[in-house]
């Protein structure tokens, strides 16, 4: 199978959803699959390279030319209507490539929805949602300080305006609602979690295909957590809690630390993470912050832990950190928010909490800190639970999915109106 992903970054430009395409991309190779990776052009990075076995090729974009509108220059994201720059890359490239699969992960499929006005000429066309970019422009899903309703036109524009700036909010939200007609030209789509799925409703047909196939941790990082040494920046001794994450409110950082505070059982706190312009003033000697942690010591201060804490204020599309934890068979507090409803099963591989509730959270760390055993038999069901979220157990859901979209093309038939399903 020929399959073509497209994504704003690749490699070296890397976050979570580039982690996911890679580890994807990489996978589909495994299983004798030819992969091209269109992505944007940033700098002076080559046009075409191979990685890894997988042929990545950056394409130029008009609104890339324009670095003064992004607050991150090194990450120009495509915006939520064509470009006609990246438009008339991509239809030299599907000319060129000839994919069997296309299957897109960011706002670039925003220039890649318009090639084709027959469907029937077309490639294959999976869309996976890897937050709540279909139906919001802040793609957090969270309006004010709390999860969103719904997306409407007026709601929304004001939304992103007090996000992004007047100019830029405005032309990503109302670009946004307008491409919400180009959304029916894909065969499927897959969302990385049951909220992610809920959320994008709104900004999909009724009858459209939409399943949930979650994100996923590359190959070999569970290993990561036994062969790794003991990162020097740990407490002395283990048992501490551990947070991983950006250090900013939305990740409950602020909530932690006075639930960590209150906590009847005194023990160390780790935050590994980037601090931001938001974190709160840190000057507790039992709190420690270590930031550029690669990801093979991050495993090993995992394995280390007495307890994993997530204590996301935001709708987490996913919770990819609880999923790490339980890979090294660690206990996970988290919120009860977004996606991590998905991963953490309550009373059966760590507990969920309400956001934004200290004495909450305190009093459930209190409780594994207080029963080893408990805290034992969570972390072995949360590494067994883990395991569906690792990329040789995803991969081949995807690869099931592309392959019954073009059984369906070739049979000529229409996708059966369906609820999202979860595989």
């Amino acid at each position: 199978m020929r399959i073509l992903q497209l994504t704003d970054f690749y490699r070296p430009t890397i976050g979570g959803l580039e982690r996911h395409v890679e580890s994807l991309s990489t996978e589909f190779v495994r299983h004798g699959h030819e992969v091209t990776v269109l992505t944007l052009r940033i700098g002076d990075r080559p046009t075409s390279e191979v990685i890894d076995g997988v042929r990545v090729e950056r394409v130029p974009s008009w609104s890339g030319r324009l670095s003064g509108l992004y607050a991150d220059a090194s990450r120009p994201f495509h915006p939520t209507v064509p470009d006609p720059g990246a438009l008339a890359a991509l239809r030299a490239a599907v000319r060129r490539l000839k994919p069997d699969i296309v299957h897109s992960h960011s706002w670039l499929q925003y220039s890649y929805f318009p090639l084709f006005r027959r469907a029937a000429e077309a490639p294959g066309h999976v869309v996976t949602l890897h937050d709540y970019g279909l139906s919001c422009a802040k793609k957090t899903n969270q309006q004010d300080t709390g999860p969103c309703s719904g997306p409407a036109l007026a709601k929304c524009v004001k939304c992103a305006a007090a996000g992004y700036g007047t100019v830029k909010g405005v032309a990503l939200a109302g670009g946004l609602h307008a491409s919400r007609a180009l959304h029916g030209r894909a065969d499927a789509y897959i969302a990385i979690s049951t909220a992610v799925a809920t959320a994008s409703q709104a900004a999909l047909l009724p009858e459209t295909d939409l399943r949930v196939i979650p994100s996923m941790v590359p190959r070999g990082i569970a290993e990561l957590a036994e062969t790794t040494p003991r990162p020097d920046f740990l407490p002395a001794e283990d048992g501490y809690l551990l947070f991983v994450g950006a250090l900013g409110p939305h990740k409950g950082v602020d909530v932690l630390l006075e639930a960590h505070r209150r906590l009847r059982h005194k023990v160390p706190l780790v935050l590994i993470g980037t601090p931001r312009a938001d974190t709160p003033a840190i000057d507790d000697p039992a709190v420690t912050v270590v930031r550029d942690v690669p990801s093979a010591q991050v495993m090993a201060a995992w394995r280390r832990a007495s307890v994993a804490v997530v204590p996301s204020v935001w709708e987490e599309p996913l919770g990819q950190v609880a999923v790490e934890a339980m890979l090294a068979g660690r206990p996970v507090v988290a919120s009860a928010v977004g996606g991590l409803r998905d991963v953490v099963e309550d009373g059966v591989t760590g507990l969920l909490v309400p956001p934004s509730d200290p004495q909450a959270l305190a009093d459930a760390i209190d409780r594994l800190l207080a029963d080893p055993q408990e805290r034992a038999r969570f972390g072995d069901r949360g590494r067994e639970r883990a395991a569906a979220f690792t990329v040789e157990v995803v991969a081949p859901q995807v690869l099931d999915l592309f392959t019954e979209v073009l059984a369906r093309r070739r049979a000529h038939q229409t996708p059966v109106p369906q609820k999202v399903s979860q595989r």
